[in-house]
């Protein structure tokens, strides 16, 4: 066996699930409401001879992510998902022995990143209740000046956000450190606020979005990132022979011509999201308002996380659970699906609480 390069051998990577289309799936907080049929039957009729033979064609995709985004084309790249794009990143500016910073518990992807890259990783730590402070980001910055720091808000298993007063101080500082920021925006539209605008005086500042959430498009894995037109020139340079693929650019460009079902399941997520913390007030469940489509439920032990995991697994519903990190290891996480689908949690949910 010809072995893997050093610093490759010890990261472990932990396989997908399978078998999940027969269940609730609350796990990965993908847009569990769907599309319509009529939407859905669109999307089949592009799918012709000459579209399975043909290599995709992006650049109609770019014009309609820039006029959407309201951007230039040049300060956008198109890529296989947002982790895709976050890789770019890292391909681009990190190098070995470089360091990184990453609010932590954060993206998974964050992490393997900075270990496939060698890069030497700060993390800077959620306190009890999630608590994150820009002064401890700032410290860090200003400090260590890392190379390249990652923050997704809303962040990712938290749901807690920065405000924007304290990214732009953020993005200020490290521009003058020379550090660049990366800005994960994968749940924007669940919260519609975002720091593109920063990116035309600040060209250490990469925003990257993804299809997978609101957009509703998970399996096509489509994402971008969006920068200064001399930093997107740069990801360029990593660029594949192609972005993405034919499927991905299609379908994205029939969800940005239908934002209106994007929109209808943007509400009933937010109704769905109402419906299912007045339930856990009710019950005097504690939880973490979350700024994106899921809710933390802290359920008292990392053992019980796991027991209430197995026993709604047994009942159809997908959750997360067994979180390691010692801030979210009492807690399971609940995407957020419409009213009707967390009706069938809470029942199911309150069901195995009285067995217990």
């Amino acid at each position: 066996m010809i072995p893997a390069k050093k610093h490759l051998r010890d990261l472990l990577r932990v396989r997908n699930p399978v078998a999940r289309a027969r269940y609730l799936r609350l796990d990965k907080n993908e847009n569990v409401l769907g599309f319509e049929e009529e939407f859905v039957e669109k999307l089949r009729q592009e799918i012709t001879s000459d579209f399975l033979t043909t290599y995709p064609e992006v650049d109609s995709l770019y014009q309609k992510i820039a006029q959407w985004i309201g951007c230039n084309r040049e300060n956008i790249y198109i890529t296989a998902g947002s982790d895709a794009a976050i890789k770019s990143v890292f391909e681009v500016f990190v190098e070995p022995g470089n360091t990184v910073a990453l609010l932590s518990p954060t993206y998974a992807m964050f992490y393997v990143y900075t270990q496939m890259f060698q890069a030497r990783l700060i993390e800077i730590r959620f306190k009890k209740g999630l608590f994150l402070s820009a002064e401890d980001i700032l410290k860090v910055i200003n400090e260590h000046r890392p190379k390249l720091i990652c923050i997704a808000n809303p962040n990712s298993p938290t749901g807690t956000i920065l405000a924007q007063e304290d990214l732009g101080e953020i993005i200020d500082v490290a521009f003058k450190q020379n550090t660049i920021v990366l800005l994960d925006e994968a749940y924007y539209l669940y919260y519609p606020v975002s720091s593109i605008d920063r990116i035309y005086d600040h060209p250490n500042l990469v925003v990257t979005r993804t299809f997978s959430k609101a957009m509703g498009l998970a399996s096509v894995r489509l994402g971008f990132t969006v920068a200064h037109s001399d930093t997107t020139k740069y990801l360029h340079t990593v660029r594949p022979m192609y972005e993405t693929n034919a499927f991905a650019v299609r379908f994205a460009e029939l969800v940005l011509d239908n934002m209106h079902l994007v929109e209808k399941n943007l509400e009933g997520v937010r109704k769905g999201k109402e419906y299912l913390e007045k339930e856990l007030d009710g019950l005097g469940i504690p939880y973490f308002k979350s700024c994106a489509n899921f809710i933390l439920i802290d359920v008292g032990s990392f053992e019980k996380s796991i027991e209430l995991g197995n026993a709604l697994y047994q009942k159809k519903i997908l959750i997360g659970s067994g979180f390691k990190d010692e801030v979210l290891q009492n807690c399971i996480r609940v995407t957020i699906g419409n009213v009707e689908q967390m009706k069938f949690f809470v029942e199911k949910y309150y069901e195995i609480l009285q067995q217990m």
